[in-house]
């Protein structure tokens, strides 16, 4: 091993000292939580590699305001409140934090690490979270704000019926309100099959809700959008079969622990 290796694995070895490097000043509010909390962490996993993060510009912008928002979570809790992270939750959190650029993937890390460090909601904070969060694209992490507001929510499957037959022309068909903000809004059924491959929410195709305004709409929109392929089969015509998406009990305490309020 080469000296200069040597020298980074070292100084690998005082990670907390990095404390220093980004928040200035051990005194500063929030700072003595931290490492409190992550005192376990620390010297575990990729948290030794930190310090090389730190020489990356990149990696280091993201590394200060990813640990910079953790001390924000932290710095109004009585340091009674403070326990330390479980590494089978902050070791795997610990190795994204230099890397994760997304808002709202980072925000999620950063929400289930300051769960996990306070006494009041460490027990919804599961391990299991993390992994969740690490199949979660950007969209899907933005979809997820649907289930934070409602707990259910109408949608429908478009068929083209004709001659005793059918074929799909769309399925998980949800309101587009909730497209919008998406970057490939035509992958939202996608999306949702994997949200309910992951346990957070469960797909009933025989179970309708109760607001009696949701599907009329539904259908009205959808009825428009396929317009131009009921042009191609003139012999059929378009129903629709209604059905929920719901939050299982997965869901919830994964959006209590790892969503921002």
């Amino acid at each position: 091993m080469s000296n200069s290796w040597l020298q980074v694995a070292q100084e690998a070895l005082k990670v907390p000292g990095l404390l220093v490097e980004v928040y200035g000043d051990l005194a500063k509010p929030g700072v003595q939580q931290v490492g409190k909390a992550l005192g376990t962490v620390f010297g575990l996993g990729n948290t030794v590699l930190w310090p090389i993060h730190w020489a990356n510009e990149r990696s280091r912008l993201y590394l200060e305001r990813n640990l910079q928002d953790y001390r924000s979570r932290l710095e109004n809790l009585p340091e009674e409140h403070i326990v330390e992270v479980a590494p089978e939750i902050g070791v795997p959190i610990a190795e994204k934090l230099s890397y994760v650029r997304d808002p709202r993937l980072a925000d999620m890390y950063v929400t289930l690490l300051a769960s996990a460090s306070n006494v009041v909601t460490v027990a919804s904070a599961h391990p299991s979270f993390v992994n969740v969060i690490n199949n979660l694209s950007p969209d899907e992490a933005q979809l997820l704000e649907i289930f934070v507001a409602d707990e259910s929510i109408g949608c429908v499957t478009a068929k083209l019926v004709g001659d005793g037959k059918y074929g799909i022309a769309g399925e998980l068909l949800v309101s587009p309100k909730y497209m919008n903000k998406l970057i490939f809004p035509q992958n939202v059924p996608a999306y949702l099959s994997n949200l309910a491959g992951l346990g957070i929410i469960s797909i009933h195709n025989e179970r309708v809700i109760h607001d009696s305004t949701v599907y009329p709409d539904l259908e009205a929109h959808w009825t428009t959008h396929f317009q131009s392929t009921l042009a191609s089969y003139p012999d059929r015509k378009l129903e629709f079969e209604r059905g929920t998406i719901c939050t299982t009990k997965f869901g919830l305490q994964f959006i209590q622990a790892c969503h921002s309020k």
